[in-house]
């Protein structure tokens, strides 16, 4: 939660905030990747919860069973040769299975799932039967993006009797490259029949036997049924590609046009093939009227605008499956995108690192690793993942606002404002790049700047649309932070004429009448509804409350403000709040004790100051004005 020091008013809380990745969330997805899928269905691969995990006694033990204590030997850190800052732990004699194991958990909570993977090899081989923990490499090694060592790992599961649906798949595609399709059959035959795997297998199945000339056996298996399993639409989709492959263009695009409802919104890939062969079979038209519908639903979606372009143009897009390894991988990265969807991002990513094995020139694949990069908190790899898009792809403009995300996680601010002016150049009738770049430059704090890039955006847009409340209410702090009230004012009060309900404006708003001593019972209005919208924002309670307290209510201001940190205990400002509204009731002990809780939650250090000069001599007596002030 953005909020600038001092001043509760300021907090940012909502869709407007800039975009904050956890590394935190990335703890999580690394855990659940290994855990989930190490856990115990038939075929070790499919998901589970993690208190299942076979390895999950590795976690709460801190290492592998009959492990020595760190006390025993004389244990040392020093880099490995090869990969540079790999752990190894070594006694005297040979290396510490616990050692490396610890060093690989360390490099996991950190987010380096490779370096994770190279400990916990070094720890096989004091133990190489361990095996959750042979699986457990393979698996990070697999989402770290390590695909050829990750075939290597997966063929010594195999070899080891070790189930693993994941790793099956991985050999089946690595014999599809090689063109052994017996062999990629075979081991596609292994993969067990539940779970996510499950449903990646029939689409797999159908792919090989197109691959292996079984054309009509092939068209079969995606012909939907009673066992569809809710799948008609991707079903659909795929048959359709390999009608498209075999020159039945016609039949392909009625299958389609049968399939999809143009009143809803379809899905890119599945639209981008129909669009194809619209344009195929000369009906530029009918696809130029579908394209319309669809970009009315979601205006900004740069892929939707480029089909548009090819459409306008008279030349044919590409559909996105141009043969039977594609076929498989655009069924993985379809599995991929759902699982993300449904917070399954571990398995998520697995998928999704199978889909760029086997094609590993389609954007969108990248796209999704360096969106679930970002999310874990990895910029190095998502930028990695990224620069394989080709800039001016289809996918290259959402690839440049991800990599100029990327570069601000990295504190290359200026580097990427200047890569957002370029994109914003290269394309002077869209916003996003401008909107992404004031949102940048205000988390900065670098206000000024923000409001103009703010400015420069709505001054593309040509029709205002019921999401740019948003952007309103970011240029409106941004004037507010700046000493430009009369123009902040204006574009909170815009923004509520988008949406007269939408509580971070109302709060903003509210608090900041209430704070200027003007609009005062529109204002604490404001606040309540704001609440009555989200009452269990600790936020905005506590703006109420602070609200009450600068208008000298005390005995209201502790009431709201109690609550709000029944509901945001750890924030510092919310607490340091309490403390002076208990002060001014009478409460000095409980004062003092909040006080000094505030200080354990890192406050700025102008705040520090204040703080410790409140505990050494209390507050001085009430002064509305003077608490005002204080504020």
């Amino acid at each position: 939660m953005w909020r600038a020091p001092l001043r509760p008013s300021s907090r940012l809380a909502g869709p407007a905030a800039p975009p904050e990745h956890k590394r935190t969330a990335g703890l999580v997805l690394l855990s659940t990747l290994v855990l989930a899928a190490c856990a115990g269905a038939s075929h070790g691969g499919n998901p589970g919860g993690p208190g299942e995990a076979a390895g999950a006694r590795f976690a709460e033990g801190g290492g592998p069973d009959a492990a020595p204590d760190a006390a025993q030997g004389d244990l040392e850190l020093r880099p490995a040769a090869g990969r540079s800052g790999t752990i190894r732990w070594e006694t005297a004699d040979r290396p510490s299975m616990a050692g490396a194991y610890l060093a690989g958990r360390v490099a996991m909570d950190e987010g380096d799932v490779l370096l994770a993977a190279d400990n916990f090899e070094i720890a096989l081989e004091a133990d190489p039967d361990n095996e959750e923990l042979r699986r457990q490499m393979f698996l990070l090694r697999l989402a770290g993006g390590a695909l050829e060592r990750a075939v290597a790992d997966a063929g010594t599961l195999i070899e080891h009797g070790i189930q693993s649906d994941e790793a099956r798949m991985l050999l089946a595609f690595a014999a599809t490259r090689e063109g052994a399709k017996d062999e990629a059959a075979a081991h596609l035959a292994a993969v067990g029949s539940d779970g996510v795997t499950g449903v990646a297998k029939p689409l797999l199945d159908g792919w090989m036997m197109f691959d292996r000339g079984r054309t009509d056996a092939a068209l079969a298996a995606f012909t939907g049924g009673e066992d569809a399993g809710g799948l008609e639409l991707v079903r659909a989709y795929h048959r359709a590609s390999m009608l498209a492959l075999l020159d039945r263009d016609a039949e392909a695009r009625d299958l389609l046009r049968g399939a999809i409802d143009p009143q809803q919104r379809i899905p890119t890939r599945l639209l981008m093939a129909l669009v194809a062969l619209e344009a195929r079979t000369g009906r530029y038209d009918e696809a130029a009227a579908l394209l319309a519908a669809q970009r009315a639903m979601a205006p900004d979606d740069v892929v939707l605008g480029r089909l548009s372009e090819e459409i306008d143009a008279r030349t044919t897009p590409a559909i996105p499956i141009t043969d039977a390894t594609t076929g498989m991988a655009d069924a993985m990265l379809s599995l991929a995108r759902a699982l993300t969807d449904q917070r399954a991002a571990g398995q998520g990513l697995l998928f999704a690192r199978l889909a760029s094995y086997l094609a590993p020139q389609d954007g969108d694949v990248w796209l999704l690793i360096g969106q679930q990069m970002l999310v874990e908190g990895n910029a190095p790899a998502a930028v990695a993942a990224l620069d394989r898009i080709e800039p001016g792809s289809i996918y290259g403009w959402d690839a440049g606002l991800l990599q100029a995300t990327a570069l601000a996680d990295q504190e290359r601010t200026d580097e990427a404002a200047a890569l957002l002016r370029r994109l914003a150049n290269q394309r002077p009738e869209r916003a996003d790049a401008l909107v992404a770049l004031g949102d940048l430059l205000r988390r900065e704090e670098r206000y000024a700047e923000a409001a103009d890039a703010y400015s420069d955006a709505l001054a593309r847009i040509t029709k205002p649309g019921p999401g740019h409340w948003r952007l309103l209410y970011a240029r409106g702090i941004a004037y507010e932070r700046t000493d430009r009230w009369p123009e902040a004012e204006a574009d909170f009060l815009a923004a509520l004429e988008i949406d007269p309900d939408q509580p971070f404006v109302l709060n903003y708003l509210g608090y900041s009448w209430v704070d200027r001593g003007e609009h005062l019972d529109r204002g604490k209005e404001m606040l309540r509804r704001a609440i009555e919208l989200r009452p269990d924002d600790g936020f905005i309670v506590d703006s109420l409350g602070w609200a009450h307290y600068r208008l000298g209510e005390y005995d209201d201001a502790v009431a709201q403000l109690e609550r709000a940190v029944e509901l945001t205990p750890d924030d510092p400002v919310i607490n340091d709040h309490l403390g002076d509204a208990y002060w001014r009731v009478g409460r000095e002990r409980e004062a003092r004790f909040q006080w000094e809780r505030a200080l354990t939650f890192e406050p700025t250090e102008a705040d520090v100051a204040q703080i410790e000069q409140k505990l050494r001599s209390g507050l001085p007596p009430a002064d509305i004005a003077g608490d005002a002030d204080r504020g």
